[in-house]
């Protein structure tokens, strides 16, 4: 059975092996880096060679953030720190269509259709939420079943003037379960939030289905594109998994300058980009 399920997973993205491979190589060195196994860790060649093979891979995606709140924030996730590619490399980017029936159609998105089949079998209902009043007490409900601070949950400092929209998922007596919180700038945006309850009924299927209805609210705001902040290397194995199913691909997203509303991305891919990018890397 295990093989199945990989040769299914590898279908799926391109040199998904080998990021699965450089994701643990990544993982191994960072944990052996206060102890004296850090240099055979680094020295691992199958996790170098699966390392360099996905950065030699990866399509390199413009990013035309524009200079308004929403744009510099969502800059800032991916700036160069430290001398680190790891923010920007491999990036989740997730590339919207013109309406979420075409989102949902086809064989790729066959389980994430079940998954929310059984959601909405089970009573759960997805709305965005615009009142203050009704998202802090959302926030602090969600928060109070995951045991975490509200404070922590959303970003109490950000600027008021980005774009941000919130998505809640409500169990069928009506408790939130579940939200995503998402940060505008014209034709794309950032996933910056996306929890839900433990231990409420399958909180994975809850997942998809907020999902979805957060893919349908940002194609009502003329998005086109959702990005996540960080490397897929420093992500968990599910969190991938997770993106794999709902149409995320790994990117190396490049922040250049854009016009107002956001202009289409373009994507190079090669040799000569790949030595580009691992120099300013290095």
């Amino acid at each position: 059975m295990g093989q199945t399920q990989q040769s299914r997973r590898t279908s799926d993205w391109t040199c998904d092996e080998e990021l699965e491979t450089a994701a643990r190589y990544i993982s191994a060195v960072r944990a052996s880096a206060r102890s004296t196994s850090v240099l055979r860790a680094g020295l691992y060649r199958p996790g170098i060679a699966a390392l360099v093979t996905v950065l030699r891979s990866l399509p390199v995606v413009d990013a035309p953030f524009t200079d308004g709140p929403g744009g510099r924030e969502l800059r800032n996730w991916f700036a160069y720190g430290r001398g680190l590619f790891l923010g920007r490399a491999p990036v989740a980017l997730l590339r919207l269509p013109d309406t979420r029936e075409e989102y949902l159609r086809g064989r790729p998105r066959q389980a994430l259709r079940t998954n929310v089949s059984r959601a909405t079998a089970m009573g759960i209902r997805c709305a965005p939420v615009t009142d203050p009043a009704e998202l802090a007490e959302v926030v602090a409900h969600v928060a109070g079943r995951r045991g975490q601070d509200p404070a922590t949950m959303i970003r109490q400092d950000l600027d008021p003037a980005v774009p941000r929209r919130f998505t809640v998922a409500r169990d069928a007596a009506g408790e939130p379960v579940a939200l995503s919180e998402t940060w505008l700038d014209g034709e794309w945006a950032g996933l910056a939030v996306l929890v839900t309850v433990p231990g409420e009924g399958d909180s994975q299927v809850l997942r998809y289905l907020l999902h979805v209805e957060t893919v349908a609210d940002l194609i009502g705001c003329g998005v086109r594109m959702v990005t996540v902040s960080g490397s897929m290397f420093l992500t968990s194995a599910g969190t991938r998994y997770f993106q794999r199913r709902t149409g995320f691909v790994p990117v190396w997203l490049r922040p250049v300058p854009g016009p107002a509303g956001g202009a289409r991305p373009t994507v190079e891919v090669g040799r000569e980009r790949f030595r580009e990018v691992t120099s300013v890397a290095s």
